[in-house]
Protein backbone atom coordinates (compact mmCIF):
# COMPACT_ATOMS: atom_id res chain seq x y z
CA UNK A 1 0.00 0.00 0.00
CA UNK A 2 1.08 3.63 -0.49
CA UNK A 3 2.64 5.65 2.31
CA UNK A 4 0.51 7.89 4.49
CA UNK A 5 2.06 10.94 2.84
CA UNK A 6 0.84 9.75 -0.57
CA UNK A 7 -2.61 8.91 0.78
CA UNK A 8 -2.98 12.36 2.32
CA UNK A 9 -1.93 13.90 -0.98
CA UNK A 10 -4.63 11.91 -2.84
CA UNK A 11 -7.26 13.17 -0.38
CA UNK A 12 -5.94 16.77 -0.65
CA UNK A 13 -5.32 16.85 3.09
CA UNK A 14 -3.49 20.14 3.70
CA UNK A 15 -2.09 22.11 6.63
CA UNK A 16 -5.43 23.88 6.78
CA UNK A 17 -7.11 20.52 7.36
CA UNK A 18 -4.58 19.76 10.08
CA UNK A 19 -5.57 23.02 11.81
CA UNK A 20 -9.26 22.22 11.34
CA UNK A 21 -8.69 18.80 12.88
CA UNK A 22 -7.53 20.41 16.12
CA UNK A 23 -10.71 22.50 16.19
CA UNK A 24 -12.81 19.40 15.54
CA UNK A 25 -11.07 17.62 18.39
CA UNK A 26 -12.03 20.46 20.70
CA UNK A 27 -15.65 20.14 19.58
CA UNK A 28 -16.07 16.35 19.53
CA UNK A 29 -13.72 14.80 22.09
CA UNK A 30 -15.88 15.91 25.06
CA UNK A 31 -18.58 13.63 23.60
CA UNK A 32 -16.26 10.64 23.14
CA UNK A 33 -17.94 8.43 25.77
CA UNK A 34 -21.39 9.32 24.51
CA UNK A 35 -20.33 8.44 20.97
CA UNK A 36 -18.95 5.11 22.21
CA UNK A 37 -22.30 4.28 23.86
CA UNK A 38 -24.29 5.36 20.80
CA UNK A 39 -22.02 3.34 18.55
CA UNK A 40 -22.38 0.24 20.72
CA UNK A 41 -26.21 0.56 20.65
CA UNK A 42 -26.02 0.85 16.86
CA UNK A 43 -23.96 -2.33 16.62
CA UNK A 44 -26.30 -4.18 18.99
CA UNK A 45 -29.29 -3.30 16.82
CA UNK A 46 -28.16 -5.51 13.93
CA UNK A 47 -27.68 -9.30 14.30
CA UNK A 48 -24.69 -9.29 11.95
CA UNK A 49 -22.73 -7.05 14.32
CA UNK A 50 -24.41 -7.87 17.65
CA UNK A 51 -23.04 -11.43 17.50
CA UNK A 52 -19.56 -10.08 18.24
CA UNK A 53 -20.65 -8.66 21.63
CA UNK A 54 -22.21 -11.51 23.59
CA UNK A 55 -20.40 -10.79 26.89
CA UNK A 56 -19.96 -7.74 29.11
CA UNK A 57 -16.20 -7.98 28.61
CA UNK A 58 -16.63 -7.80 24.83
CA UNK A 59 -18.89 -4.76 25.18
CA UNK A 60 -16.47 -2.96 27.50
CA UNK A 61 -13.54 -3.80 25.23
CA UNK A 62 -15.37 -2.55 22.17
CA UNK A 63 -16.25 0.75 23.84
CA UNK A 64 -12.63 1.20 24.89
CA UNK A 65 -11.25 0.41 21.43
CA UNK A 66 -13.75 2.82 19.88
CA UNK A 67 -12.75 5.59 22.29
CA UNK A 68 -9.07 4.97 21.55
CA UNK A 69 -9.63 5.00 17.79
CA UNK A 70 -11.83 8.09 17.97
CA UNK A 71 -9.20 9.92 20.00
CA UNK A 72 -6.55 8.93 17.44
CA UNK A 73 -8.82 10.00 14.60
CA UNK A 74 -8.79 13.57 15.86
CA UNK A 75 -5.42 13.93 17.59
CA UNK A 76 -2.95 11.43 16.09
CA UNK A 77 -0.09 12.44 13.85
CA UNK A 78 -1.10 11.17 10.41
CA UNK A 79 2.14 9.37 9.62
CA UNK A 80 3.14 5.82 8.65
CA UNK A 81 2.84 4.61 12.25
CA UNK A 82 -0.80 5.68 12.23
CA UNK A 83 -1.16 3.93 8.86
CA UNK A 84 0.08 0.68 10.43
CA UNK A 85 -2.39 1.02 13.33
CA UNK A 86 -5.28 1.39 10.91
CA UNK A 87 -4.07 -1.56 8.87
CA UNK A 88 -4.01 -3.68 12.03
CA UNK A 89 -7.60 -2.67 12.77
CA UNK A 90 -8.59 -3.69 9.25
CA UNK A 91 -6.76 -7.01 9.65
CA UNK A 92 -8.73 -7.72 12.84
CA UNK A 93 -11.98 -7.05 10.97
CA UNK A 94 -10.93 -9.50 8.27
CA UNK A 95 -9.81 -12.14 10.79
CA UNK A 96 -13.12 -12.13 12.68
CA UNK A 97 -15.06 -12.39 9.42
CA UNK A 98 -16.70 -8.97 9.55
CA UNK A 99 -18.11 -8.10 6.14
CA UNK A 100 -16.65 -4.99 4.53
CA UNK A 101 -20.07 -3.40 3.94
CA UNK A 102 -20.68 -3.50 7.70
CA UNK A 103 -17.48 -1.51 8.23
CA UNK A 104 -18.68 1.05 5.70
CA UNK A 105 -22.11 1.24 7.33
CA UNK A 106 -20.60 1.67 10.81
CA UNK A 107 -18.30 4.44 9.58
CA UNK A 108 -21.27 6.17 8.00
CA UNK A 109 -23.02 6.07 11.40
CA UNK A 110 -19.98 7.69 13.03
CA UNK A 111 -19.89 10.30 10.28
CA UNK A 112 -23.48 11.25 11.06
CA UNK A 113 -22.77 11.48 14.80
CA UNK A 114 -19.90 13.88 14.13
CA UNK A 115 -21.84 15.92 11.59
CA UNK A 116 -24.80 16.46 13.93
CA UNK A 117 -22.55 17.44 16.82
CA UNK A 118 -20.56 19.92 14.71
CA UNK A 119 -23.80 21.54 13.55
CA UNK A 120 -24.98 21.72 17.14
CA UNK A 121 -21.76 23.14 18.62
CA UNK A 122 -20.45 25.41 15.84
CA UNK A 123 -22.67 28.39 15.08
CA UNK A 124 -20.64 29.92 12.26
CA UNK A 125 -22.02 28.47 9.01
CA UNK A 126 -18.78 28.96 7.07
CA UNK A 127 -16.83 27.44 9.94
CA UNK A 128 -19.20 24.47 9.99
CA UNK A 129 -18.54 23.74 6.32
CA UNK A 130 -14.76 23.96 6.73
CA UNK A 131 -14.78 21.61 9.71
CA UNK A 132 -17.16 19.17 8.01
CA UNK A 133 -14.99 19.10 4.87
CA UNK A 134 -11.98 18.09 6.98
CA UNK A 135 -14.12 15.65 9.00
CA UNK A 136 -15.20 13.86 5.83
CA UNK A 137 -11.61 13.63 4.63
CA UNK A 138 -10.24 12.03 7.81
CA UNK A 139 -13.13 9.54 8.02
CA UNK A 140 -12.66 8.59 4.36
CA UNK A 141 -8.90 8.22 4.89
CA UNK A 142 -9.47 5.92 7.87
CA UNK A 143 -12.13 3.93 6.02
CA UNK A 144 -10.04 3.45 2.88
CA UNK A 145 -7.03 2.20 4.85
CA UNK A 146 -9.03 -0.18 7.04
CA UNK A 147 -10.98 -1.68 4.14
CA UNK A 148 -7.82 -2.12 2.06
CA UNK A 149 -7.15 -5.20 4.21
CA UNK A 150 -10.15 -6.88 2.59
CA UNK A 151 -8.71 -6.38 -0.88
CA UNK A 152 -5.31 -7.67 0.22
CA UNK A 153 -6.93 -10.75 1.76
CA UNK A 154 -8.89 -11.37 -1.42
CA UNK A 155 -5.72 -11.17 -3.51
CA UNK A 156 -4.01 -13.68 -1.20
CA UNK A 157 -6.89 -16.13 -1.59
CA UNK A 158 -7.12 -15.97 -5.37
CA UNK A 159 -3.43 -15.42 -6.18
CA UNK A 160 -2.64 -19.11 -6.66
CA UNK A 161 -5.87 -19.90 -8.46
CA UNK A 162 -5.37 -16.92 -10.77
CA UNK A 163 -1.91 -18.17 -11.75
CA UNK A 164 -3.18 -21.71 -12.32
CA UNK A 165 -6.17 -20.41 -14.24
CA UNK A 166 -4.00 -18.19 -16.42
CA UNK A 167 -1.66 -21.09 -17.28
CA UNK A 168 -4.58 -23.41 -18.01
CA UNK A 169 -6.20 -20.87 -20.30
CA UNK A 170 -2.87 -20.24 -22.05
CA UNK A 171 -2.24 -23.95 -22.68
CA UNK A 172 -5.87 -24.50 -23.70
CA UNK A 173 -5.58 -21.71 -26.27
CA UNK A 174 -2.36 -23.20 -27.61
CA UNK A 175 -3.92 -26.66 -27.82
CA UNK A 176 -7.00 -25.27 -29.53
CA UNK A 177 -4.83 -23.44 -32.05
CA UNK A 178 -2.88 -26.64 -32.67
CA UNK A 179 -6.09 -28.63 -33.23
CA UNK A 180 -7.29 -25.99 -35.67
CA UNK A 181 -4.03 -26.38 -37.58
CA UNK A 182 -4.58 -30.15 -37.67
CA UNK A 183 -8.10 -29.51 -38.98
CA UNK A 184 -6.69 -27.22 -41.65
CA UNK A 185 -4.20 -29.90 -42.69
CA UNK A 186 -7.04 -32.43 -42.84
CA UNK A 187 -9.09 -30.11 -45.05
CA UNK A 188 -6.13 -29.67 -47.36
CA UNK A 189 -5.76 -33.46 -47.60
CA UNK A 190 -9.49 -33.80 -48.28
CA UNK A 191 -9.20 -31.11 -50.96
CA UNK A 192 -6.51 -33.13 -52.67
CA UNK A 193 -8.76 -36.19 -52.43
CA UNK A 194 -11.66 -34.31 -54.07
CA UNK A 195 -9.35 -33.20 -56.90
CA UNK A 196 -8.39 -36.87 -57.44
CA UNK A 197 -12.11 -37.78 -57.37
CA UNK A 198 -12.83 -35.09 -59.97
CA UNK A 199 -10.04 -36.38 -62.18
CA UNK A 200 -11.46 -39.92 -61.87
CA UNK A 201 -14.93 -38.70 -62.86
CA UNK A 202 -13.55 -36.83 -65.86
CA UNK A 203 -11.64 -39.97 -66.90
CA UNK A 204 -14.90 -41.93 -66.59
CA UNK A 205 -16.64 -39.39 -68.83
CA UNK A 206 -14.05 -39.83 -71.59
CA UNK A 207 -13.80 -43.58 -71.31
CA UNK A 208 -17.22 -44.43 -72.69
CA UNK A 209 -19.65 -43.36 -69.93
CA UNK A 210 -19.91 -39.71 -70.91
CA UNK A 211 -23.29 -38.78 -69.42
CA UNK A 212 -22.65 -40.64 -66.17
CA UNK A 213 -19.09 -39.30 -65.90
CA UNK A 214 -20.12 -35.69 -66.59
CA UNK A 215 -22.83 -35.78 -63.93
CA UNK A 216 -20.41 -37.28 -61.38
CA UNK A 217 -17.75 -34.71 -62.35
CA UNK A 218 -20.29 -31.91 -61.88
CA UNK A 219 -21.06 -33.21 -58.38
CA UNK A 220 -17.35 -33.48 -57.62
CA UNK A 221 -16.85 -29.89 -58.79
CA UNK A 222 -19.55 -28.77 -56.36
CA UNK A 223 -17.80 -30.62 -53.52
CA UNK A 224 -14.43 -29.11 -54.52
CA UNK A 225 -16.03 -25.66 -54.44
CA UNK A 226 -17.33 -26.35 -50.94
CA UNK A 227 -13.95 -27.66 -49.82
CA UNK A 228 -12.43 -24.36 -50.93
CA UNK A 229 -15.11 -22.51 -48.93
CA UNK A 230 -14.35 -24.66 -45.90
CA UNK A 231 -10.64 -23.87 -46.20
CA UNK A 232 -11.39 -20.15 -46.47
CA UNK A 233 -13.63 -20.37 -43.38
CA UNK A 234 -11.04 -22.26 -41.34
CA UNK A 235 -8.25 -19.84 -42.28
CA UNK A 236 -10.50 -16.91 -41.37
CA UNK A 237 -11.30 -18.60 -38.05
CA UNK A 238 -7.57 -19.05 -37.31
CA UNK A 239 -7.13 -15.33 -37.92
CA UNK A 240 -9.83 -14.52 -35.36
CA UNK A 241 -12.91 -14.60 -37.56
CA UNK A 242 -16.36 -15.80 -36.54
CA UNK A 243 -17.19 -19.52 -36.70
CA UNK A 244 -19.60 -20.11 -39.62
CA UNK A 245 -22.25 -22.81 -39.22
CA UNK A 246 -23.73 -21.93 -42.60
CA UNK A 247 -20.78 -23.36 -44.52
CA UNK A 248 -21.36 -26.84 -43.08
CA UNK A 249 -25.03 -26.76 -44.04
CA UNK A 250 -24.02 -25.74 -47.57
CA UNK A 251 -21.57 -28.65 -47.72
CA UNK A 252 -24.30 -31.09 -46.69
CA UNK A 253 -26.66 -29.64 -49.35
CA UNK A 254 -23.99 -30.03 -52.04
CA UNK A 255 -23.38 -33.65 -50.96
CA UNK A 256 -27.11 -34.39 -51.26
CA UNK A 257 -27.28 -32.70 -54.67
CA UNK A 258 -24.37 -34.81 -55.90
CA UNK A 259 -26.04 -37.91 -54.54
CA UNK A 260 -29.22 -37.03 -56.46
CA UNK A 261 -27.22 -36.48 -59.65
CA UNK A 262 -25.60 -39.88 -59.34
CA UNK A 263 -28.86 -41.55 -58.27
CA UNK A 264 -30.50 -40.45 -61.52
CA UNK A 265 -28.11 -42.75 -63.39
CA UNK A 266 -28.14 -45.60 -60.89
CA UNK A 267 -30.95 -47.94 -60.03
CA UNK A 268 -32.80 -46.51 -57.08
CA UNK A 269 -36.21 -47.43 -55.80
CA UNK A 270 -38.78 -44.66 -55.37
CA UNK A 271 -38.48 -44.69 -51.56
CA UNK A 272 -34.71 -44.13 -51.56
CA UNK A 273 -35.05 -41.34 -54.11
CA UNK A 274 -37.84 -39.71 -52.08
CA UNK A 275 -35.74 -39.89 -48.91
CA UNK A 276 -32.89 -38.10 -50.66
CA UNK A 277 -35.26 -35.37 -51.80
CA UNK A 278 -36.78 -35.08 -48.31
CA UNK A 279 -33.33 -34.79 -46.76
CA UNK A 280 -32.44 -32.05 -49.26
CA UNK A 281 -35.67 -30.23 -48.40
CA UNK A 282 -34.91 -30.38 -44.66
CA UNK A 283 -31.41 -29.03 -45.28
CA UNK A 284 -32.92 -26.24 -47.38
CA UNK A 285 -35.18 -25.22 -44.49
CA UNK A 286 -32.23 -25.33 -42.04
CA UNK A 287 -30.15 -23.25 -44.45
CA UNK A 288 -32.94 -20.66 -44.68
CA UNK A 289 -33.07 -20.17 -40.90
CA UNK A 290 -29.28 -20.15 -40.53
CA UNK A 291 -28.80 -17.48 -43.21
CA UNK A 292 -31.68 -15.47 -41.77
CA UNK A 293 -30.00 -15.50 -38.35
CA UNK A 294 -26.68 -14.46 -39.86
CA UNK A 295 -28.35 -11.47 -41.53
CA UNK A 296 -29.99 -10.43 -38.26
CA UNK A 297 -26.62 -10.66 -36.47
Amino acid sequence: MESMEQILKHFSFTDTDQGNLKKIAGVLLPFKKQFANDFYEYLQFFPDTAKYFTTKEAVAHRKQTFATWFDDLLTANYDNRYLLRLQRIGKVHVDIGLQSYLVNAAMNFIRELCRKQIYAQVRDVEGQEDLLDTMHKVIDINLSIMTSSYQEEKIKKVFLSQRVESHLILWAERLLHGLNLVLLAGLLAMGVGVVILLATDIYTAFSGKFDYGVIKALGSLLILWMMIELLHTEIDHLRGGKFQVRIFVELAIVAFIRKLFVASFEYKDATSFALLQAGLLVLGVVYFFVTRKDKND
